[in-house]
């Protein structure tokens, strides 16, 4: 029962940060949506829901805020970066500044969610930023054999678990329902199947302990799962969830992920 309690517990939490607008969250308070405008003389930042507009926040950015730039240096954020409709997360506490009389929301963090709800899939195939994305979950995957498989993982030892799963597969299965080779160069795979730790829409979820088929706990947190292909019309989404991965070591999971494989490569032949 407890086990089963930490579970709901944890997809309630992915679940709430999905949708809520104003957060509470490991890091502080935080509000998400997207820019509607900014104030370079006050600092004062306002982001809107984009689903409700009359839901907002606004906040002061504190001074000399810096942001970590890709080859590792920081320089000064200047508010006229913050264009409208970016979407973005900030972090801030209520207090009082001082000359001023009433409190107001002091923003410590920002955090760039990007374009859309797809963006840090693409950046890990290392996809331009504009490349559509395409949600077809009802589809069938490709009729190849060997099925190049491209694996682009962030839970440690899954990679390894899968690669396991696929010489299993090609041993009992394939002469069937046809082989799986996964390959290194993204440029040859028929398909991708892309895992990272957390989410595009929700701050970094905390671990938790969890016990897995009557086992020994374990640290756990929330993962996002990726099963596409790309090609000259985008990215096409054959899977897209949310699950709950160990942290150490990820490789049981593999198992549960083969059998969704399993699935999709029989259903090619229905």
């Amino acid at each position: 029962m407890r086990r089963l309690l930490i579970a709901s517990l944890l997809i309630y939490c992915v679940t709430a940060f999905a949708f809520a607008q104003k957060q509470t969250t490991i890091m502080g308070d935080a509000w998400m949506g997207v820019v509607e405008s900014t104030n370079e003389a006050t600092r004062e930042i306002k982001i809107v829901n984009p689903n409700k507009n009359t839901e907002s926040f606004t906040g002061v950015l504190e001074q000399g805020y810096q942001v970590k730039l890709k080859d590792g240096t920081s320089r000064e954020l200047l508010l006229s970066e913050l264009k409208p409709g970016l979407r973005l997360r900030v972090f801030y506490k209520s207090k009082t500044i001082a000359g001023q009389k009433t409190k107001v929301n002091l923003i410590n963090r920002l955090q760039f969610l990007g374009r859309d709800e797809h963006t840090q899939v693409r950046e890990m195939l290392k996809l331009a930023p504009s490349t559509p994305v395409l949600l077809e979950e009802s589809s069938k995957l490709p009729q190849k054999d060997p099925l190049k498989l491209h694996l682009v993982i962030e839970p440690k030892n899954l990679a390894e678990g899968l690669a396991k799963w696929a010489e299993w597969w090609n041993k009992h299965e394939s002469a069937k329902h046809g082989r799986v080779e996964i390959v290194d160069d993204p440029a040859q795979a028929d398909v991708s199947f892309v895992v990272f730790w957390g989410g595009e829409d929700h701050p970094a979820i905390p671990v938790f302990q969890m016990g897995f088929n009557g086992g020994e706990m374990n640290d756990v947190t929330v993962a996002t799962v990726y099963l596409a292909r790309k090609d000259d019309a985008g990215l096409h989404v054959f899977m897209q969830r949310k699950t709950i991965l160990p942290v150490k070591n990820a490789e049981p999971a593999a198992a549960s992920f083969g059998k969704e494989f399993e699935k999709r490569l029989k259903a090619r032949s229905k």
